[in-house]
């Protein structure tokens, strides 16, 4: 068929959706009341809309079609994607319970509100907001790019990359500018079951294309008997002390078990993020926390990836036509409308993470930068106005940034997760651990973004366009930046706070800890804790870790494979099943996700009188335009003295 159909078939789905969209987002207007809950959905977003949009942002676009590649590629060698459910749903089990219930008892819903009442930090602030414009900005952009690259191949050309892209972005900021959170949340419940129905119905067209399960196998095995075929089934041994790539040479292949495990780190970016936190947030209850990360994230979205998600991948290793672009391509000429909706299924699961981002973005930039340091006298509807106008400006920004500097998306948006990792610790000190001062978390949340970026591609790129050549290259000794970053963060963490005991700590964090310990550490199960730990570093060292060695040998016995398929996609449904286990005994044996009833009254800050603001306000956005402009100077002299620019 020609290409004109599957246009046809784009264009009349497409409408559909669009319609869709903006029938939800005007049904979010009426129930926010004008701008009233616009912001965070009154708080009370229905615990399933949460769970369900928690895991679609989680998962989304970038990893369906990321890990299919990956492994379509590689091989089963990245066996921590395989796990990703699950890894996925951990950070969510430690965190996301306990700040709901310090959120509603100090009525605030954004991570930046937590930390700035907590820490007393606007340092800690300000990386929030970094991180959520890294999400916005880079991230979505990375998506919207492949998404619309996909769109521009299947249709031959006939509709560019800019169009499809234009057309995807126009649609989100129009339908969360509207709506707001209530948009987002409503819309995001749609967006995950597209993404989970094209997901699923893409897998069983090229699995049954392929010759199903036994087919592929046979042609694995096949490939596996060919010289040099083994590497896309055995990990590279523990670590390789390499300078990282780009910087020499490694033994067979780059994939250790090492960055297997440090990679895991990244995954944690999503839930101790600012993203997922103001879904979470503006949830009314915890009724649906554990699940949410247990039950939908990871095993149903878990059993997704290592069974259907890993089966493409492994039909695209065995055969280029069924890698999920050659493979598309063909079913638009002989089914239009199947793969046009299977298009924007997947269009839906990124839409669903960059409308969430673009407004998390926002919301921060006016709510808790401008507005408290250069504003403080707008009125709620202004500031929802001046959000509304920031939404689109970042969606315009990130689509531009897509197409017009793709490398420097492609830098951005991977450096979004071992940043957003960074917070795990001031998540950690929040939540759990009270004798993290608040010296030491922004000092460790300092050095470990530092670290990170230095360790990563953006990091090593943007030192080497300033004429600095660093001896290493990108994941040196085989280590995921945002392990480099969490290793220089803990330690920084754990060596101020152990000289800081004794500083006075602020009279919110007093209380916090006192509510902690009175209303929700006593519901929990501690005679527990020890096994649970024990269990939970075991899984970790033998599903990402080092133990990944011995899953390569598992299953196979004189170079047969005794399961019929590779020893480490048997290793990886083994411990997809045993963390699953492990997921729903935090949850609700030890009672750490699991609902409890509350009557949490909220906490009333004592009248005090409004001091006259505007002339300080003024004074701060005049020093802060001639410091930027300051650094921007340098900066640009810097790259025309010594960068690739001079």
């Amino acid at each position: 068929m020609e290409p004109t159909n599957i246009i046809l078939w784009l264009l009349l789905i497409g409408t559909a959706f669009a319609a869709v969209s903006f029938y939800w987002a005007r049904v979010a207007t009426v129930a926010n009341a004008g701008t009233t809950s616009w912001f965070s959905a009154g708080h009370s977003l229905s615990p399933w809309i949460s769970a369900l949009l928690l895991a679609g942002i989680s998962v989304s676009s970038w990893f369906i079609l990321g890990t299919a590649t990956l492994i379509s590629v590689d091989g089963f060698v990245h066996s921590y994607l395989l796990q990703a459910g699950v890894l996925l749903a951990l950070p969510g089990i430690l965190f996301f319970k306990r700040a709901w219930f310090i959120a509603q008892r100090y009525r605030v819903s954004s991570q930046a509100e937590l930390f700035r009442l907590y820490y007393k930090s606007d340092v800690l602030v300000f990386v929030v907001l970094a991180v959520s414009m890294l999400f916005a900005i880079g991230f979505s952009s990375l998506q919207l790019r492949a998404i619309s690259d996909l769109i521009a191949q299947v249709t031959g050309g006939q509709v560019s990359a800019f169009a499809a892209g234009s057309a995807l972005t126009v649609l989100l900021f129009s339908y969360v500018v509207i709506g707001g959170m209530r948009a987002v949340g409503y819309l995001g419940v749609i967006q995950t079951v597209c993404l989970v129905s094209a997901s699923v119905v893409l897998t069983i067209l090229i699995l049954v294309d392929a010759g199903l399960y036994d087919t592929i196998n046979a042609k694995l095995f096949m490939l596996g008997q060919q010289e040099g075929g083994g590497q896309y089934f055995e990990i590279a041994g523990v670590i390789q002390f390499v300078p990282g790539l780009g910087r020499g040479a490694f033994y067979g292949h780059a994939t250790t078990a090492t960055t297997n495990f440090t990679s895991a780190y990244a995954l944690l970016g999503i839930a101790s993020g600012p993203v997922a936190l103001k879904v979470i947030l503006s949830t009314k209850s915890t009724r649906g926390i554990a699940a949410g990360q247990t039950w939908v994230l990871a095993a149903f979205f878990g059993a997704l990836i290592v069974l259907f998600i890993a089966g493409i991948g492994a039909a695209g290793l065995t055969s280029d036509a069924h890698k999920v672009t050659p493979f598309l391509t063909g079913l638009a000429r002989n089914s239009p409308w199947l793969a046009a909706w299977v298009i924007l299924g997947l269009a839906a699961g990124m839409q669903a993470i960059a409308g969430l981002s673009l407004l998390v973005a926002s919301e921060t930039l006016t709510r808790h930068v401008w507005k408290p340091y250069f504003s403080s006298d707008l009125s709620r509807r202004q500031t929802v106005l001046l959000t509304r106008i920031c939404v689109v400006i970042l969606a315009v920004t990130s689509a531009l940034l897509a197409f017009l500097a793709p490398i420097t998306t492609s830098l951005i948006g991977a450096f979004a997760l071992p940043a957003s990792a960074q917070l795990a610790v001031p998540m950690l000190g929040l939540c759990w651990f009270g004798w993290m001062t608040r010296g030491a978390v922004i000092a460790g949340v300092a050095f470990g973004l530092l670290g990170a970026f230095v360790t990563d591609a953006a990091g090593v790129s943007f030192l080497s366009y300033l004429g600095l050549d660093v001896p290493w290259g990108r994941y040196p000794w085989t280590l995921h930046a945002a392990a480099w970053g969490l290793v220089a963060n803990v330690v920084v963490t754990l060596l101020v706070s152990a000289v800081t005991q004794k500083v006075k700590q602020n009279k919110f964090k007093i209380q916090i800890r006192e509510f902690i310990a009175q209303e929700l550490v006593v519901h929990e199960v501690s005679g527990l804790k020890s096994y649970a730990w024990a269990a939970g570093l075991a899984w970790m060292f033998l599903a990402v870790g080092p133990g990944l060695i011995f899953g390569t040998y598992a299953f196979v016995v004189e170079d047969f494979w005794i399961l019929g398929f590779p020893s480490l996609w048997g290793w990886a449904m083994l411990f997809w099943l045993l963390g699953v286990t492990f997921v729903w005994f935090l949850a609700y044996k030890m009672q750490m996700a699991s609902h409890i009833d509350l009557d949490i009254h909220a906490f009333e800050p004592p009248a005090t009188l409004k001091p006259e603001t505007s002339a300080a306000e003024s004074l701060r956005l005049r020093n802060t335009l001639i410091t930027l402009m300051v650094l921007g100077a340098i900066f640009a002299l810097t790259v025309w003295g010594f960068g690739d620019a001079g």
